[in-house]
C-alpha cells in the first residue's frame, strides 16, 4: 500500500511540474501501422484536432520499432527520449511485464477521477480491476475479436458455408482439402497468430466457462475438459487440414496464401482488415464467422483487451498524457475512428448509429455483439508464454500430441505466481 502510495504522490508531482509549462510536446508511442497513407490521415486529423483543443501543446509521434513482447516498449521507456504516452498491444500477460519492472505507473485513481470507468464497458472496467489487486495500468483502446476469415467468391463458387457445428466444419474442411486448397492458414512463427488459432480452438472444444476456470487456475490445463482444443488442433495437423509445413510461416507468410487464395480460411481479427489493404486484398470479398463448436454459445469470436493506452513512470508529460487519453476516449473521436476506412478494430465500449466503414467490420462487429471469449495469448501469465507458444509450434509441426502439450503449459502454470 505505502508502495502505491509514494507512486500516486510521484505521479501528482509529476503532473503538477508538467503544467507549468506553456509549450508542451507530447511524444506518442504509436499506432503501429502510422507509415500507411490511410492510418496516417487519420491520426493526423486527430493530432491536429487534439492540438486545436489545447492550446500550446503539439504532438509528436513516434512510430513502434516493435512491442512489450520483443523488448521494443521497455526499451524506449529507458531511453531519455522517450515517450510521454503509449498505444501498444496489451493484455494482462504483455502488461505484466512492463508493471512488474515498475516501468509504468497505475492508472486507477484515474478511473475515477476523470470518469474513464464510465468510458469502457462495465464488464471490462471489472475485468481490469481483478488483475493486479485492483490496481488497473492501462487504458483499453480496442479490443480483439478473433474469428474465421473466409473468400465470400470462393465459397459460393464452391457452396461452401461456415457451418454451426464441429463435425459439419470436419467434413468443409475435407472438402477444401479435396480441391487442392489448404483449408486453413496459420503462421505460428509469429506468436500472435500461433495463439489466435489456438484460442479458437480452445474455445470450441471446450467452451468459454471452462477456458475462463484454466485461466483463473481453477481447473489444471491438462485436464481433459480443457486438453480437448489441443487434441482437436492434433487431429486437424494429423488429417492434412493443416500442414505440418505451417510450422516454419510467419503472420506476413501465412497472410500471403491466404491473400492469394491458396488458403480458404485464415484465423483473425479485424485488425486484419489494415493487412489486406497493405496486400490490395478486395476487402469487399471478405467474409467473417466465428469458429463453429457443439457447445451451446460457443461459437463466439475468442479475444480480450487488444490495444492499450501506458503512462510511463519516467513521462515527462503525465498530465497532457492524461488529456490526450481523455480525449482519445471521447464520443466524437471514438465515432470518427470507428466509421474512418482505416479502423481496425472493436472500441471499448458501445458506439451508437457507428456505420463500420468495411462490410467484414460490420460481421465481426456483429459477431461480437453477444460478447467475446478469452484469447489466452493476452491472460496467461508472461512465465508462461513462451511454453504456450512452443506447444503450438510443436502441435502443428506433428512433434507432440494434445495431452502431452497440455501438460507442459500446466507445468509453467504451476510454477507461475
Amino acid at each position: 500500500m505505502l508502495k502505491f502510495l509514494a507512486r500516486g504522490t510521484a505521479l501528482a508531482a509529476m503532473i503538477a511540474a508538467s503544467s507549468l509549462a506553456h509549450a508542451e510536446t507530447l511524444r506518442m508511442w504509436g499506432p503501429e501501422q502510422i507509415t500507411e497513407p490511410l492510418v496516417a490521415q487519420l491520426w493526423n486529423g486527430i493530432k491536429a484536432d487534439f492540438e486545436k483543443a489545447n492550446p500550446g501543446a503539439t504532438v509528436e509521434f513516434m512510430p513502434p520499432t516493435g512491442t512489450i513482447s520483443n523488448g521494443a516498449v521497455q526499451a524506449a521507456i529507458q531511453s531519455d527520449a522517450g515517450p510521454d504516452v503509449i498505444l501498444t498491444n496489451s493484455g494482462i500477460g504483455r502488461i505484466s511485464v512492463v508493471k512488474n519492472a515498475e516501468q509504468i505507473i497505475p492508472l486507477t485513481d484515474q478511473y475515477e477521477k476523470r470518469g474513464w470507468k464510465d468510458k469502457i464497458y462495465p464488464w471490462l472496467y471489472a475485468e481490469l480491476k481483478g488483475q493486479f489487486g485492483g490496481e488497473i495500468y492501462e487504458v483499453p483502446d480496442g479490443l480483439d475479436a478473433l474469428g474465421i476469415w473466409y473468400h465470400k467468391d470462393l465459397f459460393e463458387q464452391s457452396g461452401w458455408k461456415i457451418p454451426e457445428s464441429w463435425s459439419e466444419f470436419e467434413t468443409l474442411m475435407k472438402s477444401i482439402e479435396g480441391t487442392g486448397l489448404q483449408p486453413i492458414a496459420i503462421g505460428p512463427r509469429t506468436t500472435g497468430s500461433a495463439g489466435h488459432l489456438f484460442g479458437n480452438l480452445l474455445q470450441s472444444a471446450s467452451g468459454k466457462e471452462v477456458i475462463g476456470k484454466a485461466l483463473r487456475r481453477e481447473i489444471a490445463w491438462d485436464d481433459p475438459s480443457v486438453a480437448a482444443g489441443a487434441i482437436r488442433l492434433q487431429k486437424l495437423v494429423e488429417a492434412g487440414y493443416i500442414k505440418k509445413e505451417m510450422a516454419g510461416l510467419d503472420l506476413d507468410g501465412a497472410s500471403r496464401l491466404w491473400f492469394n487464395k491458396r488458403a480458404a480460411m485464415f484465423v483473425a481479427g479485424p485488425w486484419f482488415t489494415a493487412n489486406a489493404r497493405k496486400a490490395g486484398y478486395d476487402l469487399a470479398n471478405a467474409g467473417y464467422a466465428p469458429m463453429p463448436s457443439d457447445i451451446k454459445g460457443a461459437a463466439m469470436p475468442t479475444g480480450g483487451v487488444g490495444w492499450s493506452w501506458l503512462v510511463p513512470v519516467n513521462s515527462k508529460q503525465p498530465e497532457l498524457a492524461m488529456k490526450w487519453i481523455d480525449f482519445m476516449l471521447s464520443d466524437a473521436v471514438m465515432k470518427k475512428r470507428a466509421q474512418d476506412p482505416a479502423s481496425t478494430m472493436i472500441y471499448p465500449r458501445e458506439i451508437p448509429g457507428v456505420e463500420p466503414p468495411t462490410p467484414v467490420l460490420k460481421d465481426i462487429f456483429a459477431a461480437a455483439a453477444g460478447g467475446v471469449g478469452y484469447n489466452p495469448s493476452v491472460y496467461l501469465p508472461g512465465t508462461v508464454l513462451d511454453t504456450y507458444f512452443q506447444v503450438i509450434q510443436g502441435l502443428i509441426s506433428g512433434q507432440i500430441g494434445g495431452e502431452e502439450g497440455m501438460k507442459q503449459i500446466q507445468a509453467k502454470m504451476a510454477e507461475a505466481k
